[in-house]
């Protein structure tokens, strides 16, 4: 007797649906604005992901035995580039699809635990033109539940409401072409 197998499909969600974040111009920013701060849930899931994502493999951000045998923290803790992964979901919702990140600067100060709310957000330093870009400096910060966990810099280049789709694209020297799409 042959059995035979029918696939199993699950039921698709359709009404989940991610809007677009609207764009942000540089005409209609001004330093000191706030931009929207968003909360992350350092889940076990999800750091276990982040450190497949970027294949950073040690121990000590996947193994809670490991990071504590080795003294590093009282448990696994987000690796640098995730951290700033999560300055990037913060700078990009904000920023919408014609803004470009053209540099970013930090330092950590806490580490970023397992089971802990990281909030992250960013005011705007400075506003700038330099070879047809239009630049604004965001001072980052990520805050544990115990202090700052993460300062820094996002150097973003945000599209015109006279050009609205235009786009740097930098080369591997750090010059900029401008690209209207």
């Amino acid at each position: 007797m042959t059995t035979q197998m029918t696939p199993f499909y699950p039921n698709v969600d359709n009404t989940v649906r991610w809007p677009i974040t609207p764009q942000v111009y540089f005409e209609q920013v001004k330093e000191g604005d706030d931009i929207p701060a968003v909360d992350f849930n350092l889940t076990y899931q999800r750091m276990i992901m982040f450190v497949g994502a970027t294949r950073n493999f040690p121990g000590l951000h996947h193994n809670e035995r490991v990071a504590q045998k080795r003294g590093a923290a009282p448990g696994i803790f987000l690796q640098n580039n995730s951290c700033l992964m999560l300055w990037e979901r913060v700078v990009s919702d904000w920023m919408g699809i014609y803004g470009r990140v053209r540099a970013a600067t930090f330092r950590i100060t806490d580490f970023h635990l397992a089971g802990e709310i990281i909030h992250v957000g960013g005011k705007i330093q400075k506003k700038s033109q330099d070879n047809g870009l239009n630049l604004i400096e965001l001072a980052m910060e990520s805050m544990t539940p115990r202090r700052v966990g993460m300062t820094g810099t996002v150097t973003v280049a945000l599209p015109s409401l006279k050009y609205p789709t235009t786009t740097p694209r930098w080369d591997r020297e750090g010059k900029a072409t401008v690209v209207c799409q």
